[in-house]
């Protein structure tokens, strides 16, 4: 025997409520996920941009700063080290330029000369009254050592003269004893050419 219909009328009245409820709920309830989630992800964009992306874009700017002062630091230690080769080059060719100075001057240095040609008799016990020199157009000047001595402390004179590093030219000697024949002094005469190189003679 069937129940009643107005019984399932009423359970379905008291049902369908019920059910309609349920559903309102599932949907609010999906809404307010979905809400989350778009939050969720609306705040993980806003902390992207405004925190996370400045990070990133001071972090790759302190990148490329490294980057460039290492890069800086390497053209530096080139620079250094080329300056420091030029210093050891130039101190190699300075002390080739004294040497060079020495023998051949720059100006004529009329008191190097007197200083060094007064030594050299004066060490060989080879005496002078005076210097005398002689100006000419050409790169050098003369003076000639005219005075007498022991024939050996003129052959160490002469021999000074040869080996000194002033640039000196000799173009003749002339030896010749004194008249009284048991003196053992001789006279020397020596004409000397004394070199220099000005600055403005070319080659």
């Amino acid at each position: 025997m069937n129940p009643p219909v107005s019984n399932n009328l009423n359970i379905y009245s008291k049902v369908n409520p019920l059910l309609s409820y349920l559903s309102k709920q599932r949907e609010n309830n999906k809404f307010i996920k979905s809400v989350e989630i778009s939050a969720t992800f609306l705040l993980i964009s806003f902390f992207t941009f405004f925190a996370i992306k400045p990070t990133l874009l001071t972090i790759s700017k302190l990148v490329g700063d490294i980057k460039a002062k290492e890069i800086l630091v390497k053209e530096l230690k080139a620079k250094i080290n080329n300056v420091i080769i030029s210093q050891d080059l130039f101190s190699q060719v300075q002390e080739k330029y004294a040497l060079v100075e020495a023998s051949l001057p720059s100006s004529p240095r009329f008191y190097q000369a007197t200083s060094q040609i007064v030594g050299l008799t004066e060490k060989n016990q080879v005496y002078l009254d005076k210097i005398n020199y002689s100006i000419s157009d050409s790169n050098f000047y003369s003076t000639s050592i005219s005075t007498s001595s022991s024939f050996l402390s003129a052959t160490s004179l002469l021999s000074g003269l040869l080996q000194n590093r002033r640039l000196f030219q000799i173009d003749q000697i002339s030896f010749s004893l004194e008249k009284d024949t048991g003196s053992k002094t001789v006279n020397i005469n020596l004409p000397l050419k004394i070199y220099y190189w000005p600055k403005n003679v070319q080659n």
